[in-house]
Parts: structure tokens; sequence; C-alpha cells
């Protein structure tokens, strides 16, 4: 197996790590009285989670968009499947032994040391898309500053780490009515890229085969 280098896991397009602080009581609601403690307890007792998605990848350096299609799974606690369609043809698996990923050139495998700190990065996005907002702090501060008019919820978080303010700048993300599904999410890295994810609808504890969460042998 090739050394696991930054980049592979960037190609994610998703390297986030998110929301911390505030799930609780005063310190996560906004001034207009919205929490983020909202979003956590309608995913009470979800288990998996299923939805199509456009990835858009602005590469700041470049000034140039990537379009990208693909499928999410979440199987909570602790596994996500990211699969992004042809050409980009890439899988991501995130679970508790580290990250995987799958191209036309093979699996390649890094486990919780090999990975480090791009590891838990990436397995916040479990968390932010279906998990206990919780769990994530405190590692950034999260205010959920407005709600549409259908009752989306719309929050906002920013790193308060170290480790993670060198990754990202802010995540920006916006619930479905229902509040515990993700309707867009809109990460800006340190580095000047962004990605834009814009899911469809999502779909609340599908069957899902164990075989597909985990990388092929």
């Amino acid at each position: 197996m090739r050394h696991f280098v930054r980049r592979d896991v960037l190609r994610l397009g998703v390297a986030l790590p998110i929301l911390a602080v505030g799930v609780g009581e005063a310190a996560d609601a906004s001034a207009e009285g919205f929490s983020p403690a909202l979003v956590t307890q309608a995913r009470a007792g979800l288990k998996a989670v299923t939805a199509r998605f456009t990835q858009t990848r602005t590469v700041g350096l470049l000034a140039t968009d990537v379009k990208s299609q693909g499928a999410m799974t979440i199987v909570t606690p602790d596994r996500l499947r990211w699969e992004l369609s042809p050409p980009d043809a890439i899988t991501y698996w995130i679970g508790p032994e580290g990250i995987a990923y799958r191209t036309d050139k093979g699996v390649v495998r890094a486990g919780k040391e090999a990975a480090g700190k791009f590891a838990t990065v990436l397995a916040d996005l479990l968390v932010f898309v279906g998990g206990d907002l919780a769990k994530l702090e405190p590692r950034y501060a999260v205010r959920a500053p407005s709600r549409e008019k259908d009752g989306a919820l719309n929050v906002i978080a920013e790193p308060q780490a170290e480790d993670v303010k060198k990754l990202v700048k802010v995540v920006r993300f916006q619930t479905t009515p229902d509040l515990w599904a993700v309707r867009r999410i809109e990460i800006e890295e340190a580095g000047g890229d962004r990605s834009v994810i814009e899911f469809g609808p999502a779909q609340r504890d599908p069957k899902v085969d164990p075989a597909t969460m985990r990388p092929p042998s």
C-alpha cells in the first residue's frame, strides 16, 4: 500500500471537522432562539441515511469549478460511504478502523494512526450529516442564526481548535424542514478552496447491506 497523504483525503472535497460548542443550553442558541440541539433531537433513534448529491468544488488557486455526482450512505454510529460517480469514479469508506478509498487503481487503506488527524476530520462528516452534534464539542463554535420559511434551520460552524483552523475556515449547512437531514453543506477550507454539496431527498433508516459499508478485501 502506498503512503497515505493529505491529497488523497482532500479529493473527497469535504475535509471538514465541524460543529462543537453549543448543543446544550444557552451556549448553542442564537439571538433568534434557534438551537443546533433541535437537529440532534430530530435525529434521535436514527439508524441509517442515504441520499444522492451534487458536489461542486472550487479550487481557489485555479479559480475553476469541478462538479461531481454521487451517493452517500451513513450507518450510525460510525460508518460512512461516499461514492462519486464516473468520471470521478472513487468511493470512500470512513469507519472506526480508519479511512479507505477505491479507484480504478485499487483500494488504499489507512488506519487511524496512519491517517492521523485527517481520519478524525473526515469522520466528522458522518456526525455532521446524521449524528449527534454534541459529540463534536469543543472543537467548533456553532450558531443557528436563522430559519427558512419552510422550517429548515441554517447553521454556521467556526473552528476553535488550532489544528482544525489549519484545515477549515468555516462550515455552513442547512437542514431539511424536518431537521434530521441536511439539504446543503458549504465548506470553506483554510487554503481557499470551497466545496458546496447539494443533497437530494434523503431516506431515513433504509435497509443497508453491511458489506457495502466496508472496503473490499
